[in-house]
């Protein structure tokens, strides 16, 4: 039997088979290595009298024509590593691999591949280091998110979607500490020898299964209070029998899917403890902005809440780079048929505040924070027309008591909200903040800086794997000046 292994180099799809082979070897299967055609890597398996052949395609866009199930699976991003069947024309698992430090949003920017694969009934892996070495040389750990949507896409597609760590704190990025590469590999080879025998894929993988989310869980207890105040369904993630239900709903038993099915779900404010509550306050802006302004005020109002006093800033522009990419966003504006109402195209330099550091760089970051969570749409409603007025017409016959979760993106580079990290970013956090929970959140994405012909014009959505993400995951988009746009429905008001 042959499996291609489609990859995003030639270097992943080797490090895949490599890997496959080393744990094969430790089972008493015997394995060969050779190049086809001068460059094309082939290792062959024999097992129980049965040959399994893999075969790299590396780069994907070098090759033509990508199967269908490929092509569809890679607009929601890339994986490193894809296992297709030709024969049967069905993909057998996906893997993201990454060496990147996992700090800030690094860890989040692969999430659209995790989201796209588990949309898919695709199993999917994403192996990542623990700990990394940050630019200034300290220690930094890996995000939360990427866990919690796992977990929760887990529930929602009743498919293995999984985070795997390597490194410790003494070894950072070292691939050989921990359990993750053992862990993952041994999973990839099980599927493989189970489709040459043509029983279920998943068969069999229940005990790892089991240990790789109870790794998740245990990564998720001992680090969720350095980045967020409180954590839902604390007492369920602690239970040992939380890891063995994940792995049964995982390969498709959904027995006891209602027991967990509310896991990590985020409360409306009552149900946030108290102790929690009373810490909340709203905070000053860097930049002003009149939307996100009212973001704050909300949570003295009792409207909504944030997530963490962690929330920080991102680098700040020199001038001359802003200057570029405000002229840069005022051609896109120009492009732009009128709009009713209209609008005028304001945005200037000094709109922008000096850090005061003397380093000729500008505040870019609105607020800190980059999550809210409303209570109510109808709240929501109210706010935005308060700073958007000519949304007030529009806005008026939508009112629904259900909750939201507000994203919020400073970026003001052209395009770069559609690519990395920002997608990965929505996708993660959409998913974790109730997307596809039992009693669904709303998800509104607001970019203050960004104008909205990078993702519509004369009815015209673009085409690129943000927009594909963010027309599933959004329930609107409200762009610079008050463009709310409807990407699912290619509605702009």
């Amino acid at each position: 039997m042959e499996i291609e292994i489609w990859a995003d180099s030639f270097h992943e799809g080797n490090w895949c088979c490599d890997n496959i082979c080393k744990i094969a070897k430790t089972q008493n299967i015997t394995y060969t290595k050779s190049i086809e055609n001068g460059f094309i890597p082939t290792y062959t398996l024999s097992y129980k009298n049965k040959n399994l052949k893999l075969i790299v395609y590396g780069s994907y866009k070098s090759w033509s024509p990508i199967p269908d199930k490929i092509k569809e699976l890679i607009e929601w991003g890339k994986p490193d590593f894809i296992a297709y069947d030709k024969e049967q024309n069905k993909i057998l698992f996906a893997v993201e691999e990454t060496a990147a430090t996992p700090t800030g949003n690094q860890a989040m920017q692969r999430c659209e591949r995790q989201y796209g694969s588990a949309r898919f009934h695709i199993p999917y892996w994403y192996l990542i280091s623990e700990y990394g070495v940050h630019i200034d040389g300290g220690i930094r750990r890996d995000s939360i998110w990427p866990t919690i949507a796992a977990i929760k896409l887990t529930i929602h597609n009743t498919t293995p979607c999984l985070v795997l760590h390597y490194s410790d704190i003494d070894n950072p990025e070292d691939y050989n500490v921990g359990t993750g590469v053992y862990s993952l590999f041994s999973s990839l080879l099980t599927i493989l020898l189970n489709h040459i025998n043509n029983i279920n894929e998943l068969t069999g993988l229940q005990t790892l299964l089991v240990n790789q989310y109870q790794e998740m869980l245990t990564f998720l207890l001992s680090q969720w209070n350095s980045i967020i105040d409180f954590l839902p369904t604390e007492s369920q993630i602690k239970s040992n029998i939380t890891s063995k239900y994940l792995a049964e709903i995982s390969i498709g038993n959904k027995t006891n899917l209602n027991k967990i099915k509310n896991i990590l779900c985020w409360p409306i404010i009552k149900d946030v403890p108290s102790e929690v509550q009373s810490n909340w306050r709203a905070k000053p802006l860097l930049k002003h902005d009149d939307l996100c302004y009212l973001f704050e005020q909300d949570i003295l109002k009792g409207h909504n809440y944030y997530l963490s006093d962690n929330a920080g800033s991102g680098k700040p522009p020199t001038k001359a780079q802003l200057k570029g990419w405000i002229n840069e966003q005022k051609q896109l504006f120009n492009m732009s048929p009128k709009l009713n109402p209209p609008i005028k195209f304001n945005m200037s330099l000094n709109d922008f505040p000096d850090t005061g550091n003397n380093n000729g760089r500008c505040h870019l970051t609105t607020a800190k924070n980059i999550v809210y969570l409303y209570d109510s749409w109808n709240y929501l409603i109210i706010t935005i027309k308060k700073a958007y007025p000519r949304l007030r017409n529009y806005l008026k016959n939508l009112k629904n008591d259900t909750p939201v979760f507000v994203y919020v993106s400073n970026s003001i580079k052209p395009g770069r909200l559609f690519g990395d990290p920002f997608t990965g970013q929505l996708a993660a956090f959409s998913t974790a903040f109730g997307k596809f929970d039992e009693h669904p959140r709303k998800v509104i994405a607001y970019f203050p800086h960004q104008v909205h012909t990078q993702a519509i014009n004369n009815g015209n959505i673009a085409n690129n794997k943000g927009i594909t993400l963010m027309s599933e995951l959004t329930d609107c988009i409200i762009f610079y000046g008050g463009v709310m746009v409807n990407l699912s429905k290619g509605e702009i008001y």
